[in-house]
């Protein structure tokens, strides 16, 4: 049940809804297959695993209701087999469609691979209520995946993709790495979105960025920490983009205690960019958590 006014100052149509009371019901009913098939390669044991599902929803009152949490969509491996792709509760996806993809694994001593791909299709010809360049607007999804590597527990490299279906365009390129140990490590990430959506929709306009991370262990409880993150992006992205191509959105700087029983810690935050209700300026926070409590 919602209610609204002024929806008019929402400068962009789909995500209005209509003024005063809305209500809608939501039904789905899903069918999800998995076949594990195991054996040896390359020393080791891998795993590959199909996966088929099925999802049916009735035809939902969606865009009737105002949108404010369900926004950024993006298709990517982590929301391709979920029953609702949208984030938030705003919207929820209906239809009828089919998505299916493969999960490979391959567990060695000392290395691990994990790979997966898939794809969605929708199969009746009602139309979408995504929003073009998402992956998902079309009866045909943009295919996605994910690599992960580990060898021993020093170093994991990640890789997130989404490929366009027509021309198998790179829409999303995500990489992360992490090497160390658990207390003393170094992390680095990648991201570019190649969504090509215009300018209309402003919550899924093309980014590039860059993030660093870093824990160095000083001592047996205590730890030192920061991050940041950097915008790349620039008007060969995104056209109104007022970034110069490198523009600090975040910093962070802290120390950590942590044991069995308590871990707390002290962090420095400085925001360059509004995000939602953050604003720019510096702030501070405080971490206290106790551990093993109850049974």
């Amino acid at each position: 049940m919602y209610h609204s006014d002024e929806n008019a100052s929402t400068l962009t149509a789909i995500y209005r809804g209509d003024s005063g009371w809305q209500h809608r019901a939501i039904f789905a009913t899903a069918a999800d297959i998995k076949w594990p098939f195991v054996g040896k390669a390359f020393g080791g044991t891998q795993i590959l695993t199909p996966r088929v599902q099925m999802v049916a929803a009735p035809s939902i009152s969606n865009l009737n209701i105002p949108n404010e949490d369900s926004r950024a969509v993006d298709l990517e491996d982590s929301n391709l087999f979920a029953l609702n792709r949208f984030p938030g509760y705003d919207r929820f996806e209906d239809d009828l469609r089919i998505t299916y993809g493969f999960d490979w694994a391959l567990r060695k001593s000392d290395f691990s691979a994990d790979i997966n791909l898939g794809q969605s299709y929708r199969l009746s010809d009602r139309g979408s209520i995504f929003p073009d360049g998402t992956g998902l607007s079309d009866k045909a999804s943009d295919i996605v995946g994910r690599s992960e590597f580990r060898f021993k527990d020093l170093v994991k490299l990640t890789h997130r993709f989404r490929l366009d279906k027509d021309n198998l365009l790179i829409r999303r390129n995500e990489v992360d790495a992490t090497i160390g140990s658990r207390g003393t490590y170094v992390q680095a990430g990648y991201l570019k979105l190649n969504r090509n959506i215009g300018p209309t929709l402003e919550d899924l306009t093309d980014r590039e960025e860059i993030r660093l991370a870093g824990r160095v262990r000083v001592a047996r409880f205590w730890s030192v920490f920061g991050s940041t993150i950097v915008d790349l992006t620039d008007t060969a992205e995104d056209p109104t983009s007022i970034s110069d191509g490198f523009d600090p959105i975040r910093h962070r700087l802290g120390i950590a205690y942590d044991d069995d029983c308590l871990s707390l810690s002290l962090a420095w935050r400085r925001d360059y960019q509004p995000v939602g209700d953050s604003q720019r300026g510096n702030s501070f926070l405080f971490r206290l958590a106790f551990r093993n409590l109850g049974v």
